[in-house]
């Protein structure tokens, strides 16, 4: 059952929490909510306090007319860390929720984080040629928001969610997350991909590879772009590949594993203990 978080008068979060210790918070993305972590939180819940919260205008959380944006994404993050508490955390964000973690450490900084997951999403979504690491060059992008547009929010999710998987996904698995999409106004959803083209934190990633532990989940199709990229401007950071875009729920315990590891060692003191 979701716990509610108020933000202001026109907002409040909807999250989980599960679990003791410290804290890791998870960050869905495009029109998800914290359901599509189902194969993950309880991993983590043997070891950590995990929370997952669905962001502003997504899922159980309140529709707000303005702020649905990036920076405001990154805001809504820094509240939802103070007001909890959640004093030496660590970020796992996946997809559009790594945007909002890069927009909170590009606004806050990285003190009090202890760590970042970065899951499957570049740092500049717009590619400036066919090498980059990015979602697509700009005629890719617009082609994809006119489909988006024409065939609506709903159609487009679905679509692209049975790209994300190696195997066919399970049938309620995507009726699941189509219902919980559909809590997402249509114009909300175009306006964060429409205005996700411009976004670029290539700097803060460089950054923060610097401040925290870094762990970069990409998957297999961009092997030598983001392999490349990462070697290049976060020299410090690990890489652990997936098949695809959600292999973290579709294989989810080899990806649990991994980033255990990684958080494990994250919160690990010079005598080895957590």
């Amino acid at each position: 059952m979701k716990k509610r978080l108020v933000i202001s008068d026109d907002l409040t979060l909807a999250y989980v929490d599960y679990g003791a210790g410290k804290p890791v918070i998870f960050i869905p993305g495009w029109t998800y909510t914290a359901k599509v972590f189902a194969r993950n939180l309880p991993a983590f819940a043997g070891r950590y306090r995990v929370l997952a919260y669905d962001q502003r205008s997504h899922g159980a959380s309140g529709v707000t007319a303005a702020g649905n944006d990036f920076r405001q994404h990154g805001a809504d993050l820094y509240e939802f860390i103070n007001r909890l508490e959640l004093d030496d955390c660590l970020i796992a964000g996946w997809s559009f929720g790594v945007c909002t973690a890069y927009s909170y450490f590009e606004q806050f900084g990285s003190a009090g984080v202890r760590g970042f997951i970065s899951i499957d999403e570049p740092p500049k979504i717009r590619k400036e040629n066919g090498t980059d690491w990015g979602e697509g060059e700009e005629h890719e992008l617009r082609a994809g928001l006119e489909m988006l547009t024409r065939r609506g929010h709903l159609k487009f999710f679905e679509d692209y969610l049975y790209h994300c998987y190696v195997e066919k996904p399970d049938p309620d698995f995507v009726r699941d997350m189509l219902n919980e999409a559909a809590r997402t106004p249509e114009a909300v959803a175009c306006e964060l991909i429409r205005t996700s083209f411009d976004l670029d934190y290539r700097e803060v990633a460089r950054r923060i590879d610097n401040e925290i532990p870094v762990m970069q989940v990409v998957r297999e199709d961009w092997r030598k772009a983001a392999g490349q990229w990462i070697s290049e401007n976060q020299p410090n950071a690990r890489i652990y590949y997936m098949p695809a875009h959600l292999s973290f729920h579709e294989f989810a315990e080899d990806f649990n594993a991994h980033m255990l590891e990684f958080c494990d060692g994250c919160y690990r003191d010079n005598r080895g203990r957590i």
